[in-house]
């Protein structure tokens, strides 16, 4: 739980850096319309990335032999609900579209990159191989 914890708090902590990093230089690339397409994008992929933690949060602890499907599930969640918000948000509010595809795959990937180093932090701490059985064969 702490480490699903740390893992939400980095999430947090990045996409509000890349949002103070992106502010200024959205709004003279792009205007006011760019940092809207900045603060959506930054809120989908955040959203996301939150939602993508709650497989691997329960299964790790307490079943940490099937750390690599929640991980997968994870993957999926992650990917089907940015991408579904993100045509919604494309529908609905007609947002500045460079902007928005500049940001989509720089908050994405920032993301992606903290939840696969807490996933490989999750694998150390809760996975134990079992030992190989030899099946009766001797060596």
């Amino acid at each position: 739980m702490k480490l699903t914890l740390t893992c939400a708090l980095f999430l947090l902590l990045a996409v509000a850096a890349t949002v103070a990093v992106g502010y200024a230089p959205s709004h003279n690339r792009w205007g006011d319309e760019g940092q809207q397409s900045l603060l959506a994008v930054a809120a989908i992929c955040g959203g996301a990335a939150l939602v993508a933690l709650i497989p691997m949060a329960v299964v790790a602890p307490r079943y940490p032999g099937h750390i690599g499907e929640a991980a997968l599930a994870g993957t999926v969640i992650r990917l089907l609900v940015t991408m579904g918000a993100f045509v919604v948000y494309q529908v609905l509010y007609q947002p500045h579209m460079t902007s928005f595809l500049f940001w989509a795959p720089v908050f994405y990937l920032v993301l992606l990159a903290i939840e696969t180093t807490f996933g490989v932090l999750a694998v150390k701490r809760y996975y134990r191989p079992t030992p190989k059985s030899t099946d009766g064969a001797t060596s």
